[in-house]
């Protein structure tokens, strides 16, 4: 496990497609149980206060556009962090089982805010 100051493009990120910062940019997605950082049609990263063995299958219900979908998300990176005062692991997850629905919404909602925060 790698140890970094903070969680970011300069560490975990590694595209397939755009990710999407959640906190200001994606109010239309988040993640039950889960601290989302960023997300992308392929996969996500939360925080977690505890690290998570690479390769496992995590269970979560993402929540889209106010719609519940359980998905299925491989832990392809974990890092310690720090975000202010606390340390937390920064979890890379890829999508391994979500339904065709829910992605096509997905690519949707994160078009919809790219958009939104370009034309700022």
């Amino acid at each position: 496990m790698r140890q970094r100051g903070a969680f970011g493009p300069e560490g975990l990120e590694r595209r397939r497609a755009l990710r999407i910062p959640a906190r200001d940019g994606v109010p239309l997605v988040s993640v039950v149980g889960a601290e989302l950082v960023r997300v992308s049609s392929y996969g996500m990263m939360i925080e977690s206060p505890l690290a998570l063995e690479m390769d496992s299958v995590l269970k979560l219900r993402l929540i889209v556009a106010g719609e519940q979908a359980d998905v299925e998300a491989r832990v392809a990176a974990c890092a310690l962090g720090t975000t202010g005062d606390r340390r937390r692991f920064g979890v890379g997850l890829e999508f391994t089982r979500i339904a065709p629905r829910v992605r096509a919404r997905l690519v949707q909602v994160l078009a919809e805010a790219r958009d939104a925060v370009s034309s700022t």
